[in-house]
C-alpha cells in the first residue's frame, strides 16, 4: 500500500457559494462588456413584451370601436319577387311579432329607391338635387337604424294610415336644400316632382352612407308613387346588447313561419372572433421579429462568453490547478451567461412595458399587460442566457491546466 506522502492529492471541493461569487465577480469586473452583452437579450425581450402588450391593447381598441350601435343591429333582407310591374311587399304588420321577441328594442321596415330621384325645394326647379337618396321607412325603421331627431318630429302610424305626404330630411339634405337644418320643419320638398311637407330633420348614424343626405318618406310610398321604384325591402331590428345572435335565429320564424329560409338575416360579427383575429394576425408578424432579435442576442452572449474563455485561459488553468473541477468551471460560465440573460430580461421587460404604455397613450388606448408576460420576460432572458452559455462553458471545462499555465 503506498505511503501517505506518495498518495495523489485530492482536489479541493468548490462550493456553490464560491461558484456564484466568482461568476458575480467576473461580471462586475467587466461591467461595460456585460452591459453590452445583456443589451442584445434586452432588445429581443423588449420587442416581445411590447408586441404582446401593444397587440392586446390594439385588439381591445378594435373591440371598443365596434360600438354598441353596430353590435345590436340585425337586418332581415326580403327576397325580390316581381310580377309584371309590381313587387311583392312585406306586410307592414310584420313588425309587431318581431317587436314581441325577447331582446328586441325596436324594429321597422326600410326600403331604398332605385337611382337618385330628383329633389328640390321649388316646384319645377331647373337645377334639382339629383344625388340624394330616397328612403321609404316606418317610424321604427329610423329608430332601429340609429337615427336621432334634430328638430321637428317623426311621422307616426296616423300619417301612414292616412297616406299623408310628409317627409323627414337628414341634416345634410336639409342644409343643402334650405341653407340651415333648423329651417327644414314646416317647409315643402319636392321628390320626383311630388310635394311633401317636411315634418322634421334627423341625424344619420355615423358611417351609414345610405341614410346620410337622404329624404325619408312614409312606408306607404313604396307603392303607387310616380317616379319612385323600390325594388326590395328590409327590416332593421335593434336588440339589447348581447341578444343579437338569439334574435337573428328567431326573427325569420316570427316574420315568415311558413318559409323562414326565404329571408336573409345579417348579424354583426362575433366580437371575440374579431378580437382574436386581430391578435393572431398582429402577433404572428411581430413575435417572429422579436424571436429573431432574441436569437441574435443569444448568439451575441455566446460569442462574447467564448471570447472571454479564450482571454481567461490562464485564470481557468490556475483554478483547475488549485483544485477546481470541470463541473465547477462550466457552472461558473453558465451562471455568468444566465446572469447576463436575466439582467437583459428584466431590462427588456421594463422597456417593453414603457413602449406599450407610451404607444397606448399616444393612440388613446387602454393599456393592457398580461401578468404572465411580465413574469415570463425575465425568465425567458434567464433561459436564453443559460442556453447561450452551454458552448462557452463546455469549452472552458476542456481547458487543460498545464497547457493554460504555459500559455
Amino acid at each position: 500500500m503506498p505511503s501517505a506522502e506518495h498518495r495523489r492529492p485530492r482536489r479541493a471541493a468548490t462550493s456553490i457559494r464560491d461558484v456564484v461569487a466568482q461568476a458575480l465577480q467576473a461580471m462586475a469586473g467587466r461591467r461595460g462588456r456585460a452591459a453590452l452583452t445583456a443589451s442584445g437579450v434586452a432588445f429581443g425581450i423588449c420587442a416581445a413584451v411590447a408586441t404582446l402588450g401593444i397587440t392586446a391593447s390594439a385588439s381591445q381598441a378594435v373591440t371598443a370601436k365596434f360600438d354598441e350601435l353596430t353590435a345590436t343591429e340585425v337586418r332581415v333582407k326580403y327576397p325580390i319577387v316581381e310580377s309584371g310591374d309590381h313587387v311583392a311587399r312585406p306586410d307592414v304588420g310584420q313588425r309587431l311579432p318581431v317587436r314581441r321577441l325577447n331582446g328586441v328594442r325596436e324594429a321597422g321596415l326600410l326600403a331604398q329607391a332605385d337611382g337618385h330621384p330628383t329633389i328640390s325645394n321649388i316646384r319645377d326647379d331647373d337645377a334639382p338635387w339629383s344625388e340624394a337618396t330616397v328612403l321609404a321607412v316606418q317610424d321604427g325603421g329610423l329608430a332601429a337604424s340609429g337615427a336621432t331627431m334634430v328638430s321637428g318630429r317623426m311621422f307616426d302610424a296616423g300619417h301612414e294610415s292616412r297616406h299623408d305626404r310628409v317627409a323627414l330630411l337628414d341634416s345634410v339634405a336639409a342644409t343643402w336644400l334650405f341653407g340651415r337644418a333648423e329651417e327644414g320643419p314646416g317647409a315643402m320638398v319636392y321628390v320626383a316632382g311630388m310635394p311633401y311637407s317636411v315634418l322634421g330633420v334627423y341625424q344619420a348614424p355615423s358611417g351609414n352612407t345610405a341614410m346620410t343626405g337622404a329624404v325619408a318618406l312614409p312606408y306607404w310610398t313604396i307603392s303607387g308613387q310616380p317616379g319612385l321604384r323600390f325594388p326590395s325591402s328590409e327590416m332593421v331590428v335593434r336588440t339589447r346588447l348581447g341578444a343579437a345572435d338569439q334574435v337573428a335565429r328567431e326573427v325569420p320564424y316570427a316574420i315568415a313561419p311558413q318559409a323562414p329560409d326565404d329571408l336573409a338575416v345579417l348579424v354583426p360579427p362575433d366580437l371575440r372572433s374579431l378580437r382574436a383575429g386581430v391578435e393572431r394576425e398582429t402577433q404572428a408578424l411581430f413575435l417572429g421579429l422579436a424571436l429573431v432579435s432574441l436569437v441574435i442576442g443569444a448568439l451575441g452572449v455566446s460569442n462574447v462568453s467564448y471570447v472571454s474563455v479564450l482571454e481567461r485561459r490562464a485564470e481557468i488553468g490556475l483554478r483547475r490547478a488549485v483544485g477546481a473541477s470541470r463541473r465547477a468551471v462550466a457552472a461558473q460560465f453558465c451562471l455568468e451567461t444566465a446572469g447576463l440573460g436575466l439582467i437583459g430580461g428584466v431590462a427588456g421587460t421594463i422597456a417593453g412595458v414603457h413602449v406599450t404604455a407610451a404607444t397606448s397613450l399616444v393612440k388613446s388606448w387602454l393599456v393592457i399587460l398580461d401578468p404572465v408576460v411580465l413574469v415570463g420576460g425575465p425568465l425567458v432572458g434567464l433561459v436564453t442566457g443559460l442556453a447561450a452559455g452551454v458552448f462557452p462553458a463546455t469549452a472552458a471545462a476542456r481547458v487543460q491546466p498545464a497547457e493554460a499555465l504555459r500559455s
